[in-house]
This record gives C-alpha cells, structure tokens and sequence, in this order.
C-alpha cells in the first residue's frame, strides 16, 4: 500500500503521470520480491488522486484509493487534474461586513471552517479559496479577482473587485470552493447535496 503524496508538488501533468508510474514500478518490483520469498498473495494497493485521475491504464494495480475523488478542489484545479465545474463542494459563507475603500469583504468562515491550507500564486499572493457566481442550487464561474485572502479562526477576509463588491450586502452568502475539500467537509461534519439531502461525516455519526 502506498500513497505518492509527492504528487501534490508538481509543476505539470506529465509529472504526475511519470510519478504514478514510477511508484506503480516500484510496487510491482516490491510484490515481485515478496512472492518469490514465499508470500502470496500480494496485492497492490495505490493511492494519490492527481495520478489516479490522469492515468488511464491501471495494469498490475488491485486496488485504487483516492480519497478526493468524490469532490475535488481547488488544489486539484490548480493541479490540472480537474476542470473547475467538475468541484463538487462548496462553502456557503454569510458576509458580516464590507469595506468598499479597499475592495474586501468579511465572511463568517475561517480556519475552522476552511482549514489554513491554501495555494499561492506566482505574484506571491495566499489563495485560501475562490469564490464562484451562486445560482439555483448550483454555482457557477469564478467571480473575477474574487478569493479569500487572509483567515482567523472564525472569519475570512475576501478581497473581490469593485463590480462585484457594490452588489454584495452584508448578510448575503458567498459560495467559497475550498483549497482542500477533504478538510473542510470534516471540519463542517455535514454536508447538503443539490437534491436537498443531509450527509454526515463519518466522524458526526
């Protein structure tokens, strides 16, 4: 059983994939090993979702744990290893405040909500969430220069542009997709699906 985290720090697609296989080589050379010593039968079992998701040919693997299939995030957007509507989870935040003179807004939702796991750009700028355009429920595209910017325990700040901040009120909600999908849902301990269904974490139950 392995899981290459490594993954996670790649520049490109085809870095993933050669890591995926590299590590499925190493496997096979492990299992080779073993079963010549007497020990049988050996399973392969391999983890990772950014390889999981980009690799097509599972030959010689018995079983495949990628924990972050079922939502995905932004990490994995950034990764390369999804497209931005195929993130299943959202944060719905309600702002508490808005600072028109510096483009910000104050959401209820931070660290323990979020996590502080976050993505940074090559401006240096600290990614802890994009936020995307709410509908019926659904949402849809990136709201342009819209993300959280900085998190204490309890709130975010979101720094947005000026089209998007004269239509925001205080007491609207702000739909956040978060840098690590996994932390969150377990940090939130439930979730609602579009159909109006209630699903505990496996911790809340």
């Amino acid at each position: 059983m392995t899981h290459a985290g490594h993954s996670y720090h790649t520049q490109s697609k085809t870095e993933i994939i050669d890591i995926f296989r590299l590590t499925l080589a190493r496997m096979n050379q492990a299992k080779k090993t073993l079963t010549s010593a007497g020990y049988e039968p050996i399973e392969i079992s391999i983890g990772d979702t950014p390889g999981c998701s980009l690799i097509t040919d599972f030959t010689g693997v018995d079983e495949i744990r990628p924990g972050n299939f079922v939502f995905y995030d932004v990490t994995q957007f950034c990764l390369g290893v999804c497209e931005l509507e195929q993130i299943a989870v959202a944060l719905a935040c309600p702002v508490v405040a808005k600072y028109p003179d510096r483009n910000e807004v104050v959401v209820y939702g931070g660290a323990i909500h979020l996590s502080k796991e976050f993505i940074e750009e090559k401006t240096g700028s600290k990614i802890y969430g994009y936020v995307v355009q709410p509908g019926d429920n659904e949402w849809g595209a990136l709201v342009n220069q819209t993300y959280v910017s900085a998190l204490s325990q309890e709130h975010g700040i979101v720094k947005t542009n000026q089209e998007f901040i004269d239509k925001i009120k205080v007491g609207d909600f702000l739909l956040i997709l978060p840098v690590h999908s996994c932390l969150t849902v377990n940090l939130m301990k439930y979730f609602y699906t579009m159909d109006g269904e209630v699903i505990k974490t496996m911790q809340s139950k």
